[in-house]
């Protein structure tokens, strides 16, 4: 029973607080290395309970953090960097989470490699799961962005087969076919 306590309810409740103190640490941190061991002291905590959960969210923490517009590059790269380790990549939560912080950082910065990322990501997660919504819309936001009409015209078809009554993606197919693809390495 002591055990049970211990590993079940006294060590997560210890990990979930140390996550509190690392988001409230977001607003009086003066550096990366400030909010990097706010989070070291939330990953490094041993519980047998709530690493997926910490870390997906996480990795939106950090998602938020690089969307910002005054972020710099490097320091929104760092994030990037620090989190992707720490995500299980055999679960397609942290695998869309991980495209969509590639996303946002070609969204932002241009880099060609950051979409190469995004999609690798996302069809990664789209092998473990074939027809699930976030992973299709998601490659199929992507292509948009790109102006690849061809793979999104793939993924608006699937997307068609799966669900008929989405006539939004249909619109989309057809204006992304009308207008004039993004040059390479601009979204």
């Amino acid at each position: 029973v002591a055990l049970s306590l211990v590993y079940g309810v006294y060590l997560p409740l210890q990990k979930s607080t140390r996550y509190i103190n690392a988001i409230a640490n977001l607003q009086t941190a003066r550096s990366v290395a400030d909010v990097l061991r706010g989070y070291d002291r939330v990953f490094d905590y041993p519980s047998p309970v709530g690493g997926e959960e910490v870390a997906k969210f996480s990795s939106y923490d950090f998602l938020n953090m690089i969307s910002n517009p005054k972020q710099p590059e490097e320091v929104a790269r760092e994030f990037v960097r620090y989190i992707e380790p720490r995500m299980d990549q055999k679960n397609v939560r942290h695998l869309l989470v991980l495209a969509q912080l590639h996303t946002a950082l070609w969204q932002r910065f241009r880099g060609e490699e950051d979409y190469v990322a995004a999609e690798a990501f996302y069809r990664e997660a789209l092998a473990i799961g074939p027809k699930l919504p976030p992973v299709l819309f998601g490659l199929l936001s992507l292509y948009g962005a790109k102006g690849d009409t061809a793979k999104a015209t793939e993924i608006g078809d699937r997307i068609s087969v799966l669900w008929p009554n989405a006539t939004e993606v249909g619109r989309q197919i057809e204006a992304q076919r009308s207008a004039e693809p993004v040059t390479q390495g601009t979204p």
